[in-house]
């Protein structure tokens, strides 16, 4: 009985001592994505979707992927692995995520009703992972041409992926190039004595 109990407690501390970050290890849904606990569930209307990041003083992510994609992987389990990229995610953006092949029905930003394969389509999508950032103060009457803050096509190391969003979710993108952006961050970055290429 003493030992059992011994094994318990050990189990619980061992639980209690893991970062935060490590309880979002991602799984695979039936849909064969991988999935993060803090993936939003879309309403199906992206009109809707923005005015909730919007009502959260957030912005909007869209991105897709696709199974058996060998970058979505790593995207998964690199740069989501990243305790600073999930923060500002979580902080920053509302992230639904959308298969590059998926029949599901969803309303685009001007109201045409489309599955999210041919919403890729529509939108340019043709590689993934790809990150499409939409920005809740732009109107998205117009459509994803209005909305569209900047996008990521393909995969981006942690520190790449970071600045990007960082870029949006600091308002940096209001004031200055992102060119220039990158070199403060990398700055920042080696002063800390931390190689941007190797985080």
């Amino acid at each position: 009985m003493a030992l059992r109990f011994l094994s318990f407690m050990t189990a619980f501390i061992l639980a209690l001592s893991l970062p935060a970050w490590a309880e979002q290890t991602p799984r695979i849904g039936d849909d064969g994505l991988y999935k993060q606990p803090w993936f939003f569930q879309s309403s199906g209307n992206l009109a809707s979707d923005l005015k909730t990041a919007k009502a959260e003083g957030k912005d909007l992510v869209v991105l897709y992927e696709q199974r058996g994609c060998v970058y979505c992987k790593k995207l998964h389990e690199v740069v989501f692995e990243k305790p600073e990229v999930v923060e500002l995610i979580k902080k920053s953006f509302l992230v639904i995520q959308m298969d590059l092949w998926g029949n599901e029905q969803v309303t685009d930003l001007d109201g045409d009703i489309l599955s999210q394969e041919n919403l890729a389509l529509k939108w340019g999508v043709n590689a993934t992972p790809t990150t499409i950032v939409l920005s809740s103060d732009r109107p998205s009457a117009g459509g994803l041409q209005f909305a569209e803050a900047f996008r990521l096509p393909g995969y981006l190391e942690p520190f790449y992926y970071f600045t990007a969003l960082d870029y949006m979710a600091s308002g940096a993108i209001n004031k200055m190039r992102f060119k220039k952006f990158l070199e403060d961050k990398r700055k920042a970055f080696t002063n800390k004595g931390i190689n941007p290429d190797g985080w």
